[in-house]
């Protein structure tokens, strides 16, 4: 009897395992997406005569009421079913056992490929209008500040002299990569799973054509053992694009970070990013602190994010063909990184927006850290017609005897040497100007693709809806 009872609280164990709590928190993001495309595949059926029109009717009304509950908050997943089978036992309970006509030519995995995909869909087009937001924010800055001059580093050792605005605009143009990558990712995996079935697909006369249109995706992937054993490929490559936006934003915040501090000094922080003395973020016993913590944690999103591709990685490598539910772990990591990236652009905005730049001091640090020398040597090349190598090693040498007798160069005015940069991409004002512009074109270009996918996903949605009117 002992024994049995053991048994029986094992069983239940591994049910709350399969069907755990966190999973359930995921699973309730899904529940719009999975009722959508469940009326697409029962209108499907109808449009197939695989099922009669009132059976269509009765479901669709089924699966209106859940999604009304759903809305309402009074919709929750049984964990001893999980959301496809608490949505079919909710739907049974409605309109009778002409409920289980629905899951005629499906699988619950095609099922459940079916709603990540809509769901992430509609999280990375979310994800992609943060990142333009910052976008807009790092042009702005790079319009204002286009002769804000300040030094160069290389080694993290003084370079040559640049402007805020090339800094911020280099930036974003590393950040509009990044966007690319997202935009290819989308359209890589807008692709309909709905109708590969367990697998290897079906004797039924489906029209997986047809639920692909009404879910708005571009077209059918085509092979189902390709579709049902990708499961986690479409999460893996976002996470790969949030993993790039990750870097990019710890790179940004361990500039600011170090010109920052006391002993460069060239930006400061608004109180909306850092508090001397505050609650937060000012020191709890050194007074004068005032720690910008926001970008030490901007700067730790790097490391996690390249983890949680990692993870999914590893989770996807070496397993067989089929549907295997190792991959619903997936969800978990994937939906960690959409969080973390999301808060990560919207809190760089805010700071971007509130710094406050130390102009006077970034150009004093040109004008005493020797970083006109390679410009000096320019100048002099240029005019005499010497070897540039040759004026090199004699203005070397001239440099490292003022280091020595500590002589500042100023022989050149740091902007000057800024104007002279008119080469594609250089710091002059009017190159600076000209790219600015075409930055801000493709910053509405980017925004019309937003606009256009969620104005696709709209009508898709409103088709489906046309299609249940003419039943």
């Amino acid at each position: 009897m002992g024994a049995n009872g053991a048994f029986t609280d094992i069983i239940m164990n591994t049910d709350a395992f399969i069907v755990s709590d966190k999973q359930i928190e995921l699973d309730m993001k899904l529940v719009p997406f999975d009722l959508w495309a469940g009326k697409v595949h029962v209108l499907m059926l109808g449009k197939q005569k695989i099922i009669k029109k009132s059976v269509c009717i009765k479901i669709i009304k089924g699966l209106d009421e859940i999604e009304k509950e759903y809305k309402k908050g009074k919709f929750s997943i049984d964990p001893s079913l999980g959301l496809h089978l608490t949505v079919e036992k909710c739907l049974i309970e409605k309109i009778g056992e002409d409920g289980y006509f629905m899951h005629t030519g499906r699988s619950r995995n095609d099922q459940v490929m079916t709603e990540e995909l809509l769901y992430l869909r509609e999280r990375v087009l979310e994800v992609f209008s943060n990142l333009l937001k910052l976008l807009r924010s790092l042009i702005d800055s790079a319009e204002e500040h286009i002769m804000t001059v300040m030094p160069g580093y290389t080694h993290m050792q003084p370079a040559k002299p640049t402007t805020f605005g090339q800094w911020c605009l280099a930036y974003s143009d590393m950040l509009f990569q990044c966007a690319e990558t997202l935009q290819y990712m989308f359209d890589k995996y807008n692709l309909s799973p709905l109708g590969s079935v367990e697998s290897y697909g079906t004797s039924w006369p489906i029209d997986r054509s047809f639920s692909a249109k009404l879910l708005g995706f571009s077209k059918v992937w085509e092979i189902p053992q390709s579709a049902i054993s990708s499961r986690g490929f479409a999460q893996l490559a976002y996470l790969g694009g949030l993993k790039d936006i990750a870097i990019v934003i710890s790179k940004i915040a361990s500039d600011l970070l170090l010109f920052n501090t006391f002993e460069y000094g060239y930006v400061d922080f608004s109180s909306k990013v850092a508090q001397q003395m505050g609650k937060v973020t000012g020191s709890s016993v050194m007074p004068q602190k005032k720690n910008p913590d926001a970008l030490e944690l901007l700067r730790s999103i790097s490391p996690q994010v390249i983890g949680l591709e990692s993870i999914v990685a590893n989770l996807l490598s070496g397993l067989p063909m089929g549907y295997n539910r190792d991959t619903r772990e997936v969800k978990e990591y994937m939906e960690l990184g959409f969080e973390k990236i999301t808060q990560s652009l919207n809190v760089l905005m805010t700071v971007i927006k509130n710094v406050k730049l130390n102009k006077e001091k970034m150009y004093k640090a040109v004008t005493e850290n020797y970083s006109m020398a390679t410009d000096l040597a320019d100048n002099i090349a240029q005019k005499t017609g010497l070897p540039y190598r040759k004026v090199y090693k004699e203005v070397g040498e001239t440099v490292k005897n003022k280091i020595k007798e500590n002589i500042l160069l100023t022989s050149l005015d740091p902007a000057q040497a800024i104007l002279k940069r008119k080469h594609i991409g250089g710091s002059n004002p009017q190159v600076m100007k000209k790219m600015i512009k075409e930055r801000k074109k493709l910053l509405s270009f980017n925004h019309l693709w937003v606009e256009s996918n969620r104005d696709k996903i709209e009508k898709a949605k409103i088709m489906t809806q046309k299609e249940i009117w003419k039943l």
